[in-house]
């Protein structure tokens, strides 16, 4: 038994190098189960495919880049949990993630005590601006998004608006945003929020259907969430316009909501170019190994364009501070779903927003929308 075990040890030395690993591993947190899975999923196969290509492409100082993946579950205990196990047990070099808010707010502590640097690419709550030394995100921060709210209330003589939002930091920051954007004149009318996961609004769009207004915003966390409430709030027969968040902007609404779906507005994230050569590569190169995104493309594009950066970083300068100072030091990168680059706080610049509308069960982009 005891010379088994030694020659285990020998063998674990050999293949580490002298007990460093044998690999540099990378982590991903990201909600992998529950309402929100097919978000998780999506960003997390976009993140597989900047991996692999630098595995192809040689690796990190010769060795192989190991992704290790764990589920935040969109929430922030399991992403805490996710992250203590990332930092001190895979020893990770860099995290891509958390992708919902709630999740990143409650890594980014860990993952900074750690000198650890962490990109999200789809989390969007103003309260990560400034939050983390360590955490960056290649999505804007709804701090703009919900001025875009505003402009558009005000564009379309939108006086008096309805609310409902599910209780997590990211639906919460966009309610907290949207009343501080409301244009002069502009009322909110009707304002509740629910537990996370809610599936039955019966209660509550009976209210809303006694109640003047002129728009209503899903605010729901998940495409599940919202798809109900659309549902539902057109069964009632009410017909004002309704607009939500990137939540609503999913292959899988229009499945929930069925006919509900059409029309339906959400402000979120543009649309991967195809007509552009690199998100054409992109596209194809998903579709044709993972077939149709569960979510939509632009998370997983979201998703690659914050693996490949963080990965260029860590081969170019290594981890901790070096990669912090590497990644600031970015220009005009790139990506597949934009070209950006991060302030000091690690907020992306130079990605929009763009106002999407569903027709015929798919979502179209209307307009860009800068972010300034």
């Amino acid at each position: 038994m005891k010379r088994s075990i030694l020659l285990g040890s020998i063998l674990t030395l050999l293949l580490t190098g002298c007990g460093g690993p044998a690999t540099v591993r990378i982590g991903f947190i990201g909600p992998l189960t529950g309402d929100a899975a097919t978000m998780g999923k999506d960003t997390l196969k976009g993140v597989q495919m900047a991996v692999d290509e630098m595995n192809a492409a040689g690796g990190i100082g010769g060795k192989q880049v190991e992704l290790i993946a764990e589920d935040g579950r969109c929430n922030g205990g399991d992403a805490a949990s996710a992250a203590q196990k990332l930092v001190n047990v895979d020893k990770v070099q860099s995290i891509i993630g958390g992708t919902c808010s709630s999740e990143t707010l409650a890594a980014a502590p860990i993952a900074g005590a750690a000198k650890i640097i962490a990109i999200s690419p789809v989390s969007s709550s103003p309260k990560l601006t400034g939050f983390s030394p360590y955490q960056f995100r290649n999505y804007p921060s709804d701090a703009y998004r919900t001025k875009a709210f505003g402009t558009f209330f005000q564009k379309n003589g939108l006086k008096k608006i309805a609310i409902i939002t599910e209780n997590t930091d990211f639906c919460q920051g966009i309610r907290s945003g949207i009343k501080e954007n409301l244009p002069a004149g502009a009322i909110i009318a009707f304002d509740e929020v629910v537990d996370p996961g809610t599936k039955d609004y019966r209660t509550l769009m009976t209210r809303l259907k006694a109640t003047d207004f002129d728009a209503f915003v899903l605010n729901g966390q998940s495409d599940a969430t919202n798809g109900e409430m659309a549902k539902q709030l057109r069964a009632l027969g009410m017909t004002q316009t309704i607009i939500g968040p990137d939540s609503v902007d999913s292959d899988s609404f229009p499945v929930i909501a069925g006919s509900a779906s059409e029309g339906v507005l959400a402000i979120s994230a543009p649309t991967v170019d195809e007509t552009n050569p690199k998100g054409a590569a992109f596209a194809k190169t998903y579709n044709d190994r993972f077939g149709k995104p569960t979510w939509s493309l632009y998370f997983a594009a979201l998703a690659y364009d914050a693996a490949t950066v963080a990965l260029q970083t860590l081969k170019e300068a290594g981890p901790g501070d070096a990669q912090r100072a590497a990644l600031l030091a970015i220009k005009d990168f790139q990506g597949v779903a934009g070209t950006f680059h991060f302030d000091q706080n690690g907020d992306v610049v130079g990605m929009p927003y763009g106002l999407k509308e569903f027709k015929n069960g798919k979502s179209v982009l209307r307009e860009v929308i800068p972010v300034n």
